[in-house]
Protein backbone atom coordinates (compact mmCIF):
# COMPACT_ATOMS: atom_id res chain seq x y z
CA UNK A 1 0.00 0.00 0.00
CA UNK A 2 1.05 3.45 -0.55
CA UNK A 3 -0.44 6.69 0.02
CA UNK A 4 -0.72 8.67 -3.45
CA UNK A 5 -2.59 12.13 -4.87
CA UNK A 6 -4.96 11.92 -7.04
CA UNK A 7 -4.01 12.74 -10.42
CA UNK A 8 -7.08 13.68 -12.32
CA UNK A 9 -9.44 12.28 -15.61
CA UNK A 10 -8.77 8.91 -16.69
CA UNK A 11 -6.79 8.45 -13.11
CA UNK A 12 -4.64 5.15 -13.69
CA UNK A 13 -3.78 4.65 -9.91
CA UNK A 14 -0.17 2.87 -10.08
CA UNK A 15 1.31 1.14 -7.15
CA UNK A 16 5.08 0.34 -6.07
CA UNK A 17 3.59 -3.36 -4.80
CA UNK A 18 0.75 -5.43 -6.23
CA UNK A 19 -1.63 -4.81 -3.51
CA UNK A 20 -5.19 -4.05 -4.55
CA UNK A 21 -5.76 -1.12 -1.99
CA UNK A 22 -4.74 2.38 -2.23
CA UNK A 23 -4.62 4.92 0.57
CA UNK A 24 -4.88 8.45 0.25
CA UNK A 25 -4.73 11.23 3.25
CA UNK A 26 -5.30 14.56 2.55
CA UNK A 27 -5.70 17.76 4.42
CA UNK A 28 -7.23 19.71 1.60
CA UNK A 29 -8.26 19.72 -2.01
CA UNK A 30 -7.43 21.49 -4.94
CA UNK A 31 -9.92 19.75 -6.48
CA UNK A 32 -9.85 17.67 -9.81
CA UNK A 33 -11.86 17.66 -13.15
CA UNK A 34 -14.28 15.19 -13.90
CA UNK A 35 -12.40 11.54 -13.46
CA UNK A 36 -13.03 7.86 -13.68
CA UNK A 37 -11.04 4.93 -12.52
CA UNK A 38 -11.56 0.58 -12.80
CA UNK A 39 -11.44 0.99 -9.07
CA UNK A 40 -14.30 1.47 -6.55
CA UNK A 41 -13.85 4.71 -3.99
CA UNK A 42 -14.44 5.24 -1.18
CA UNK A 43 -14.14 8.94 0.99
CA UNK A 44 -15.02 9.46 4.22
CA UNK A 45 -14.84 13.06 5.30
CA UNK A 46 -12.87 13.62 8.63
CA UNK A 47 -12.73 17.60 9.08
CA UNK A 48 -14.01 20.91 7.14
CA UNK A 49 -16.27 20.51 4.27
CA UNK A 50 -16.12 19.67 0.03
CA UNK A 51 -18.57 19.27 -2.69
CA UNK A 52 -18.12 16.15 -4.90
CA UNK A 53 -19.90 15.70 -8.67
CA UNK A 54 -21.64 12.06 -8.86
CA UNK A 55 -23.92 11.14 -11.53
CA UNK A 56 -24.65 14.79 -12.63
CA UNK A 57 -25.14 15.88 -8.70
CA UNK A 58 -22.90 18.15 -6.75
CA UNK A 59 -22.36 16.62 -2.96
CA UNK A 60 -21.82 18.01 0.04
CA UNK A 61 -19.56 16.61 1.61
CA UNK A 62 -19.97 17.23 5.50
CA UNK A 63 -17.55 15.97 8.60
CA UNK A 64 -18.06 12.39 9.49
CA UNK A 65 -19.94 11.85 5.55
CA UNK A 66 -19.34 8.94 3.76
CA UNK A 67 -19.56 8.47 -0.39
CA UNK A 68 -19.12 5.50 -2.27
CA UNK A 69 -18.01 5.77 -5.80
CA UNK A 70 -18.55 2.56 -8.10
CA UNK A 71 -16.17 1.61 -10.61
CA UNK A 72 -15.51 3.64 -13.96
CA UNK A 73 -18.34 6.28 -12.45
CA UNK A 74 -17.66 9.79 -13.81
CA UNK A 75 -16.98 11.96 -10.26
CA UNK A 76 -14.98 15.29 -9.67
CA UNK A 77 -13.73 16.97 -6.69
CA UNK A 78 -14.36 20.93 -6.68
CA UNK A 79 -11.32 22.75 -4.51
CA UNK A 80 -12.18 23.64 -1.03
CA UNK A 81 -9.55 26.04 -0.07
CA UNK A 82 -10.08 26.46 3.49
CA UNK A 83 -9.11 22.72 3.86
CA UNK A 84 -10.74 18.68 4.01
CA UNK A 85 -9.05 16.45 5.92
CA UNK A 86 -10.08 13.11 4.98
CA UNK A 87 -9.53 9.41 3.84
CA UNK A 88 -10.14 8.02 0.62
CA UNK A 89 -9.72 3.84 0.02
CA UNK A 90 -9.57 2.47 -3.53
CA UNK A 91 -10.25 -0.93 -4.42
CA UNK A 92 -9.17 -2.66 -7.43
CA UNK A 93 -11.87 -5.53 -8.53
CA UNK A 94 -9.32 -8.39 -6.84
CA UNK A 95 -9.63 -7.67 -3.53
CA UNK A 96 -13.21 -8.65 -3.19
CA UNK A 97 -11.97 -12.49 -4.36
CA UNK A 98 -15.00 -14.38 -4.99
CA UNK A 99 -17.87 -11.29 -4.97
CA UNK A 100 -16.00 -9.29 -7.24
CA UNK A 101 -17.79 -10.09 -10.31
CA UNK A 102 -21.31 -9.76 -8.16
CA UNK A 103 -19.86 -6.18 -6.56
CA UNK A 104 -18.81 -4.34 -9.68
CA UNK A 105 -21.76 -5.33 -11.88
CA UNK A 106 -23.90 -2.94 -9.86
CA UNK A 107 -24.69 0.58 -8.83
CA UNK A 108 -25.07 2.00 -5.44
CA UNK A 109 -28.43 3.06 -4.66
CA UNK A 110 -27.50 4.92 -1.81
CA UNK A 111 -23.50 6.36 -1.94
CA UNK A 112 -24.29 9.34 0.29
CA UNK A 113 -24.14 8.26 4.10
CA UNK A 114 -24.73 11.64 5.85
CA UNK A 115 -23.58 12.35 9.14
CA UNK A 116 -27.02 13.11 9.61
CA UNK A 117 -28.87 10.50 11.76
CA UNK A 118 -32.04 11.72 11.42
CA UNK A 119 -31.74 11.24 7.30
CA UNK A 120 -31.58 8.09 8.06
CA UNK A 121 -33.24 4.43 8.60
CA UNK A 122 -31.62 2.29 11.43
CA UNK A 123 -30.16 -0.03 8.85
CA UNK A 124 -28.24 2.86 7.26
CA UNK A 125 -27.01 4.30 11.07
CA UNK A 126 -25.54 0.94 11.56
CA UNK A 127 -24.00 1.03 8.29
CA UNK A 128 -22.54 4.60 8.56
CA UNK A 129 -21.36 3.59 12.05
CA UNK A 130 -19.24 0.85 10.66
CA UNK A 131 -17.82 2.14 7.62
CA UNK A 132 -16.56 5.36 10.40
CA UNK A 133 -15.14 3.33 12.34
CA UNK A 134 -13.42 1.27 9.78
CA UNK A 135 -11.93 4.30 8.49
CA UNK A 136 -10.82 6.07 11.48
CA UNK A 137 -8.89 3.01 12.54
CA UNK A 138 -7.64 2.77 9.32
CA UNK A 139 -6.30 6.43 9.66
CA UNK A 140 -5.18 5.93 13.06
CA UNK A 141 -3.20 2.79 11.39
CA UNK A 142 -1.40 4.37 8.64
CA UNK A 143 -0.60 7.74 10.72
CA UNK A 144 1.09 5.49 13.82
CA UNK A 145 2.81 2.76 11.93
CA UNK A 146 2.63 0.57 14.46
CA UNK A 147 4.14 -2.67 14.39
CA UNK A 148 1.26 -5.21 12.44
CA UNK A 149 -0.65 -2.23 10.84
CA UNK A 150 -0.92 -4.17 7.95
CA UNK A 151 -2.61 -6.62 9.29
CA UNK A 152 -4.84 -4.22 11.30
CA UNK A 153 -5.76 -2.32 8.20
CA UNK A 154 -6.45 -5.56 6.09
CA UNK A 155 -9.07 -6.39 8.77
CA UNK A 156 -10.98 -2.80 8.90
CA UNK A 157 -11.06 -2.87 5.06
CA UNK A 158 -12.40 -6.85 5.42
CA UNK A 159 -15.01 -5.44 7.52
CA UNK A 160 -15.66 -2.53 5.16
CA UNK A 161 -16.05 -5.43 1.78
CA UNK A 162 -18.28 -7.59 3.83
CA UNK A 163 -20.39 -4.76 4.61
CA UNK A 164 -20.47 -3.40 0.97
CA UNK A 165 -21.29 -7.58 -0.50
CA UNK A 166 -24.17 -8.27 2.46
CA UNK A 167 -25.56 -4.75 3.29
CA UNK A 168 -25.14 -1.73 1.18
CA UNK A 169 -28.34 -1.13 -0.87
CA UNK A 170 -27.31 -2.24 -4.75
CA UNK A 171 -29.17 -2.56 -8.16
CA UNK A 172 -27.50 -4.90 -10.81
CA UNK A 173 -26.91 -3.05 -13.80
CA UNK A 174 -29.08 -5.24 -17.18
CA UNK A 175 -26.65 -7.28 -19.51
CA UNK A 176 -27.70 -4.19 -21.86
CA UNK A 177 -26.51 -1.65 -19.90
CA UNK A 178 -23.21 -3.09 -18.82
CA UNK A 179 -22.85 -3.99 -23.00
CA UNK A 180 -23.44 -0.03 -23.43
CA UNK A 181 -21.49 1.35 -20.15
CA UNK A 182 -18.50 -0.65 -21.28
CA UNK A 183 -18.63 0.19 -24.64
CA UNK A 184 -18.74 4.38 -23.41
CA UNK A 185 -16.17 3.85 -21.30
CA UNK A 186 -13.68 2.87 -23.58
CA UNK A 187 -14.47 5.85 -26.35
CA UNK A 188 -14.43 8.08 -23.49
CA UNK A 189 -10.69 6.70 -22.37
CA UNK A 190 -9.75 7.37 -25.95
CA UNK A 191 -10.71 10.74 -25.52
CA UNK A 192 -9.65 11.58 -21.91
CA UNK A 193 -6.07 10.50 -22.91
CA UNK A 194 -6.19 12.46 -26.14
CA UNK A 195 -6.90 15.95 -23.88
CA UNK A 196 -4.05 14.66 -21.45
CA UNK A 197 -1.53 14.04 -23.91
CA UNK A 198 -2.94 17.09 -26.29
CA UNK A 199 -3.70 19.88 -23.96
CA UNK A 200 -1.02 22.10 -24.32
CA UNK A 201 -1.68 22.31 -28.44
CA UNK A 202 -4.98 23.60 -29.78
CA UNK A 203 -7.77 20.55 -29.33
CA UNK A 204 -10.79 21.08 -31.45
CA UNK A 205 -14.38 19.12 -30.92
CA UNK A 206 -14.09 17.77 -34.07
CA UNK A 207 -10.39 16.40 -33.48
CA UNK A 208 -12.02 14.94 -30.56
CA UNK A 209 -14.97 13.39 -32.06
CA UNK A 210 -12.83 12.09 -34.45
CA UNK A 211 -10.81 10.28 -31.35
CA UNK A 212 -13.97 8.67 -30.13
CA UNK A 213 -15.31 7.74 -33.67
CA UNK A 214 -18.80 9.54 -33.41
CA UNK A 215 -19.75 12.43 -35.07
CA UNK A 216 -19.24 15.90 -34.03
CA UNK A 217 -23.26 16.04 -33.16
CA UNK A 218 -23.09 12.93 -31.27
CA UNK A 219 -19.69 12.88 -29.63
CA UNK A 220 -20.71 16.58 -28.36
CA UNK A 221 -23.89 14.77 -26.39
CA UNK A 222 -22.11 11.73 -25.96
CA UNK A 223 -19.31 13.71 -23.43
CA UNK A 224 -21.76 15.85 -22.10
CA UNK A 225 -23.72 13.19 -20.43
CA UNK A 226 -20.77 11.42 -19.43
CA UNK A 227 -18.65 13.82 -17.41
CA UNK A 228 -21.58 16.97 -16.75
CA UNK A 229 -19.41 19.13 -19.29
CA UNK A 230 -19.09 20.50 -22.33
CA UNK A 231 -16.18 19.94 -24.36
CA UNK A 232 -14.36 22.85 -24.17
CA UNK A 233 -14.78 23.66 -20.31
CA UNK A 234 -13.54 20.35 -19.71
CA UNK A 235 -10.85 20.88 -21.62
CA UNK A 236 -10.36 24.45 -19.73
CA UNK A 237 -10.65 23.31 -16.54
CA UNK A 238 -8.20 20.13 -17.31
CA UNK A 239 -6.08 22.90 -18.63
CA UNK A 240 -6.23 25.06 -15.26
CA UNK A 241 -6.29 21.93 -13.04
CA UNK A 242 -2.34 21.70 -15.00
CA UNK A 243 -1.77 25.16 -14.27
CA UNK A 244 -2.87 24.65 -10.27
CA UNK A 245 0.19 22.69 -10.25
CA UNK A 246 2.34 24.35 -12.07
CA UNK A 247 1.44 27.46 -10.04
CA UNK A 248 1.99 25.45 -6.74
CA UNK A 249 5.57 23.17 -7.73
CA UNK A 250 7.52 26.19 -9.78
CA UNK A 251 8.43 29.96 -10.20
CA UNK A 252 7.31 30.43 -13.54
CA UNK A 253 5.35 33.51 -14.73
CA UNK A 254 1.93 33.33 -14.59
CA UNK A 255 1.41 34.25 -18.41
CA UNK A 256 4.21 31.50 -19.03
CA UNK A 257 2.74 29.07 -17.17
CA UNK A 258 -1.27 30.17 -18.98
CA UNK A 259 0.17 29.74 -22.52
CA UNK A 260 2.39 26.86 -21.68
CA UNK A 261 -1.11 24.68 -20.78
CA UNK A 262 -2.69 25.74 -23.68
CA UNK A 263 -4.57 29.07 -23.11
CA UNK A 264 -3.76 31.65 -26.41
CA UNK A 265 -5.07 34.50 -23.86
CA UNK A 266 -4.04 35.83 -20.41
CA UNK A 267 -7.24 37.18 -20.12
CA UNK A 268 -9.12 33.79 -20.70
CA UNK A 269 -6.81 32.01 -18.58
CA UNK A 270 -7.25 34.59 -15.43
CA UNK A 271 -11.13 34.32 -16.12
CA UNK A 272 -11.85 30.63 -16.52
CA UNK A 273 -8.99 30.13 -13.45
CA UNK A 274 -11.65 32.52 -11.42
CA UNK A 275 -14.46 31.07 -12.45
CA UNK A 276 -13.33 28.03 -11.07
CA UNK A 277 -11.52 28.92 -7.66
CA UNK A 278 -12.84 31.95 -7.06
CA UNK A 279 -9.61 34.09 -7.26
CA UNK A 280 -6.58 35.05 -9.58
CA UNK A 281 -4.24 32.66 -10.21
CA UNK A 282 -1.54 34.97 -8.57
CA UNK A 283 -4.30 35.57 -5.50
CA UNK A 284 -4.14 30.99 -5.02
CA UNK A 285 -0.06 31.07 -5.65
CA UNK A 286 -0.21 33.43 -2.89
CA UNK A 287 -1.71 31.15 -0.45
CA UNK A 288 -0.41 27.82 -1.34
Amino acid sequence: MKEQHMHAWHEKITRKTNSPLNIIISPVEFGTGAHWHKEMEIVYIMEGSMEIGLHHEKIAMQPRDLLFIGSCDVHQFFASPEGCKKIILQLEKSIFDHCADEVFSKRFDTPHLSSDDTLMTDGMQTLHSLFERSALVIYEEWENRRQGCELAIKARVNDMLTAIVRDMPMSPYSPEETIKRLEKQRRLEDVLKFIEQNYESDITLTSAADVSGYSVHYFSRFFKEATDKNFVDYVNEFRITEAMEQLKDGDASVTDIAFKVGFNSIETFNRVFKKLNGCTPTAYRSKI
